[in-house]
């Protein structure tokens, strides 16, 4: 019974968070509007911040063992190919074969990532998961541009499919941060303090800013690929790679990384960059966010009772 009540304690806040944007929304303090503008604002600047600085004053020895950088690296990788192979054989419309295959691949990892492991590990070294962001959010951003715009009903434009992986700004705030741990450079105080002030805020006015996009008017014709799509995401790739990590030694805070790597939603940045390549189905994008974010309460804290009943985490 204590391991239900842990669990229930670890996933409880991240669901009170959602559900308080969904309750706002309801309510009218939020609508459609303004949660797309908070989004953006999400996407560009605190998740950014919140990146930047967990990594910029992560902990240089967690680099000394990289074989869990290594195993991100690889079985996001994998899985991606895979896909990429896969889906243009499963699912006839252009518009949403790249939308799928970051459905299925791409999680909440830096959002839902520090949440989860806040709720937890309270006050423990979070380095392994910032250090692990930075491999794990230039590959989701660098392979949902790549599939996005080759499976796009225009011609793929190499040059622009590279433009966009390198103005991304997740990938473009790892990059720095890791630049700046390596060697060492430190700002002021002051500068320290008001980056680590606005990363702060990311985590809890995201998962609120998700609650307030959560709509289930347009789900339509979607059923048969939201359920293929949603089953894979929370359900197949965690049930392939958790075992394989937990084989490969992994376990307390590695695992939790690991396991919020492949069990975690589709995250609402999926949503905006479908949005805005031309051809790509973003109405089954933004229904892909929202029943992998729903669902993935049920199916994460399933996954965590697991865990923690084996003394795994």
């Amino acid at each position: 019974m204590s391991t239900f009540f842990t669990t229930v304690q670890i996933v409880l806040p991240i669901s009170l968070l959602i559900l308080l944007g969904f309750l706002l929304r309801a309510a009218g303090v939020l609508d459609e509007t303004g949660c797309a503008r908070m989004n953006t604002f999400c996407f560009h600047v605190l998740v950014p911040a919140m990146v930047f600085y967990n990594i910029y004053t992560a902990d240089l020895s967690t680099l000394q063992n990289p074989r869990i950088l290594l195993f991100c690296l690889v079985s996001v990788t994998a899985v991606f190919l895979v896909l990429m192979v896969l889906v243009p054989r499963l699912v006839k419309n252009p518009g949403q074969v790249g939308v799928v295959i970051q459905g299925v691949f791409r999680s909440s990892f830096v959002v839902l990532g520090m949440g989860l492991a806040t709720s937890m590990y309270p006050g423990q070294d979070m380095s392994i998961i910032a250090i692990a962001s930075t491999v794990v959010a230039p590959l989701f951003n660098a392979f949902a541009v790549i599939c996005l715009e080759v499976f796009s009903q225009q011609k793929p434009n190499p040059g622009k499919i590279l433009r966009d992986v390198i103005k991304n700004p997740l990938i473009l705030v790892s990059v720095a941060a890791l630049l700046f741990l390596l060697l060492g450079i430190r700002f002021p105080a002051v500068i320290d303090t008001t980056i680590h002030s606005v990363s702060s805020t990311a985590t809890t006015i995201s998962l609120i800013v998700l609650g307030g996009g959560l709509t289930f008017q347009e789900i339509g014709g979607y059923k048969k690929i939201l359920a293929l799509t949603v089953a894979a995401k929370l359900v197949l790739l965690p049930m392939i790679f958790i075992p394989i990590a937990v084989w490969l030694g992994f376990s307390r805070m590695e695992l939790l990384c690991l396991m919020i790597l492949f069990a975690s939603p589709s995250p609402v940045t999926a949503s905006i960059m479908a949005r805005n390549t031309p051809g790509s189905d973003w109405q089954l994008a933004g229904q892909i966010v929202v029943f992998s974010t729903v669902f993935s309460v049920f199916s994460l804290f399933g996954i965590i009772y697991v865990l923690l009943s084996l003394g795994l985490l």
